[in-house]
Order: C-alpha cells, then structure tokens, then sequence
C-alpha cells in the first residue's frame, strides 16, 4: 500500500492551492532558517510570549514527542511583492488501514493545540492547506476544526494557570532566599549542560514518574534547554541544603513571558532548618 511521506524540503503549492497564498510542508528538519525568522516574526508581530510557541520548541516536540504520528508544519505565505508567513499549522498525519489519510492540528503532548495565524486569515489559510493537501501526489484529506479546549488564532489569550510565587523555585519575588537553602541560577550556555543532567538526576531521585525513565522525554528536555540557552532564553534555578540538591525548576522564556516548565524534588522554601 502507498504510504504519504514527507521529502526534507517538503512540498511547496502556489496559487493553485489557494488564490494569493504559497503552502510549504515540511517536517521538522525541513523547515530552515528563513522559515523560522519568519516564524519568529509572526510570534512577536501577535505579542505571542508563551515560549512553548517557539520553533526550537515545537520542532524539537515533533521530533521527540510525536508518540508514533508523522508531524508536519504547514508554513502559509501571503503573495504579494513580498512573501509574508500569516500562519504556521502543526499537523499530525494519520494514515488508517484501508482509510485515506488525514491530516488534523497537532500541539505537544499537555499543551491545546492551536494554529498559528494572523487574524482575519484563518479561514483562508485552512482553505489553502486543505486545498494543498488535496492536491498532493496521495491526497490527504484535513480536518481543521479545533478540538475542546483549542484556542484556533493567535488573538485569543492562551490559557495559562498561575503559580503563586511562593510554592515555584525560579519566579520567587525578588530578593526572596528561601531558608536554609542556597540557590544557584544557571543561565550562560557553557554551563547549562550540567545543570540540566543535575535537574535531570534529582528528578530521577525524587519523581515518582522520572523524565529520563521516558527515553523521548529526556531528550526533548536536553535538546529544548541546549537551544533555549543559545539564545538567553532560559534559567535553570538549582537549590542546595547541607552540600545536596534539594530542589531545581528549568524555566524557559524572557521577561513576561518567563513560564517555569520542569521542577523537580521538594520546595526549597518549605524545607525545614
């Protein structure tokens, strides 16, 4: 049986696809860095702060966290003098037994999935993939409707559950020294390896379900903080008592955008003298 399957410079459609748009498919490898400067600019041209948004998140998500689907990101560009990306859509591509194969948005595992697309674009953008995805050499069919719980354009906020700062290590008030405690925050490239597997070991100790237990989830957290440090957007806070790791929280993310994404072990500020 003929399978789909993604080439590495993935599939481009012009205006065929859709009037006044060019459809760019391509699997994570694939998408290079104009792609991603693009990508960024569409992210800060939306006020989009949640770092989990970002392509060094969701490309490496879709390496390492697909649980067995073949994902996608479908890159739509505005014709016009300039090419201009309004929109990039993850998709998860299922292939049934004796089905034709479909494709639907895709969001890491614990995360709505939501497309990212400028607004007033939406409906023409999923026009155009629906319209590129017909026309491949296997045709694919696609369901863009957003699932429960999806936020479907940029403009709506991201649901976000606060975390008071007292209970997190790393978005404590400042100033604030949690007792009997000391604390080293991580920043600098050359060094966040190391604090990481130290994260990673202390999570090991302590978790009841350890993130190196799950091979691809280790991975994601090792390949997600390497490229985070590249580009100073990432802090791994690691609290010491009498000479042993007690607690560390890895937070990804710049100023109001800042999110505390992995913590492991107990809360240095509840420990006791």
């Amino acid at each position: 049986m003929q399978r789909f399957t993604l080439i590495q410079g993935g599939y481009a459609v012009g205006p065929a696809a859709g009037a006044g748009w060019r459809i760019d498919l391509k699997g994570a490898p694939g998408v290079d860095a104009e792609a991603v400067a693009a990508w960024r600019a569409l992210l800060v041209r939306n006020a989009v702060l949640d770092p989990r948004t970002d392509p060094d998140y969701l490309l490496t998500a879709a390496r390492h966290l697909a649980g067995g689907d073949q994902i996608a990101f479908a890159l739509a560009w505005e014709q016009g003098p300039d090419l201009t990306l309004r929109g990039v859509v993850p998709l998860a591509i299922a292939e049934p037994l004796f089905r034709a194969s479909r494709a639907r948005p895709w969001w890491p595992p614990g995360l709505n999935p939501r497309s990212l697309v400028d607004p007033g674009r939406g409906a023409a953008i999923h026009a155009a993939i629906a319209a590129h995805l017909r026309a491949l050499p296997r045709p694919v069919a696609y369901d863009p409707e957003a699932r429960a719980g999806t936020v479907p354009v940029l403009t709506v906020p991201m649901l976000r559950r606060p975390v008071p700062p007292e209970s997190v290590l790393g978005v404590r008030p400042e100033g604030y020294v949690p007792p009997s405690a000391t604390v080293e925050t991580v920043r600098e490239p050359e060094r966040v390896r190391d604090a990481v597997e130290a994260f990673l070991a202390l999570d090991a100790r302590t978790a009841r379900y350890p993130i190196i237990a799950a091979p691809q989830e280790a991975a994601m957290v090792r390949v997600v903080t390497r490229l985070f440090a590249r580009r100073q957007q990432l802090a791994v806070a690691l609290a010491s008592r009498a000479g042993g790791l007690v607690a560390g929280t890895i937070s990804l993310g710049q100023g109001a955008g800042t999110i505390a994404w992995r913590h492991a072990g107990g809360d240095a500020g509840a420990l006791p003298a």
